[in-house]
């Protein structure tokens, strides 16, 4: 991929981003370091969930995402950092052995209002597993705008 620049970003593209995948080991891992919960943690308890098994944390499907979305959009580009969420849902759970299937709408770009060389560009973050969507976050994220 070519360098991106604020100006090539384009409201109403999509990018796909690939594909992530998780394991139950990394599931355990990640709950026993990060979301300790049973429901990430321990299988037995898990069964006796409303899900049946462990799944990932949110915290961890949300981590998931972000490899692939900076591989195919943030990286090499003019980004300067994210700005901030404005809305995070995990509308079904991630499972071991998932596949999840990573995509960003580039929903708005504007320059900053304080004129200082920044724009701001919002995105749409989705994650399906087989169709059927995991993940979705709405984020701003600030660039450089070069002087014209």
């Amino acid at each position: 991929m070519s360098y991106r620049t604020f100006a090539d970003v384009t409201v109403g593209d999509t990018i796909d981003c690939g594909t992530a995948s998780v394991t139950r080991e990394e599931i355990l891992e990640f709950g026993a370091r990060y979301d300790p919960l049973d429901i990430h943690t321990d299988p037995t308890a898990a069964t006796e969930t409303p899900f049946g098994d462990v799944i990932a944390s949110g915290i961890h499907t949300f981590a998931l995402t972000q490899p692939p979305v900076v591989e195919h959009f943030y990286a090499n580009s003019d980004l300067v950092a994210a700005g901030h969420i404005k809305e995070l849902r995990l509308p079904a759970p991630v499972r071991p052995g998932d596949t999840l299937a990573v995509s960003l709408d580039v929903v708005d770009k504007r320059t900053s209002v304080a004129s200082d060389g920044r724009g701001v560009v919002t995105t749409r973050r989705t994650a399906t597993v087989d169709g059927e969507r995991v993940f979705e976050m709405q984020n701003d994220s600030v660039w450089s705008v070069p002087e014209e």
